[in-house]
C-alpha cells in the first residue's frame, strides 16, 4: 500500500465523504479491486481508502449522472476537465483511451477526523 492517489481539487467536496469516486487513465493494475490508496488533497493526507468497484469507460461515456457525482460540473465542462488534466500526455486518442471510474471507500481506521459530525 505505498500507493499514493493525489488530488488538486477536492471536486464536488467528494474526499469528505466516507465513498467516493474518481476518473482515471485507465491502468488496470494500478486501479484494481481491493488496492488501497493514500488519499492526499494538495499534499494533504486524507486517509486510506479502498478500491470497491472499477468501471472501464470512453470520455463519451461520461454522462450527467458521472459528471455530476465526481466533479459537480455539467457534463462538457466535466470531460474538458479531463482532457485538461491529461493534456501534457502525448497521444492520447479520446476515442479510444479508456477511463478508470472508480469507487473508493476510506478505511474507517484511517480517515482524518471530521470536525463536526
Amino acid at each position: 500500500m505505498d500507493e499514493r492517489l493525489d488530488f488538486s481539487q477536492n471536486w464536488n467536496g467528494k474526499l469528505n465523504c466516507n465513498s467516493f469516486t474518481t476518473m482515471r487513465l485507465h491502468n488496470p493494475i494500478k486501479y484494481c479491486v481491493g488496492a488501497v490508496k493514500q488519499i492526499y488533497l494538495k499534499g494533504v493526507w486524507k486517509g486510506n481508502a479502498k478500491v470497491l468497484d472499477v468501471r472501464r469507460i470512453y470520455l463519451k461515456d461520461i454522462n450527467q449522472f458521472v459528471a455530476k457525482l465526481d466533479t459537480g460540473l455539467p457534463v462538457e465542462d466535466c470531460r474538458q476537465l479531463f482532457r485538461t488534466m491529461y493534456k501534457n500526455r502525448p497521444g492520447i486518442n479520446w476515442d479510444t483511451q479508456l477511463i478508470d471510474l472508480c469507487l473508493f471507500e476510506y478505511l474507517k481506521e484511517t480517515k482524518e477526523p471530521q470536525l463536526f459530525k
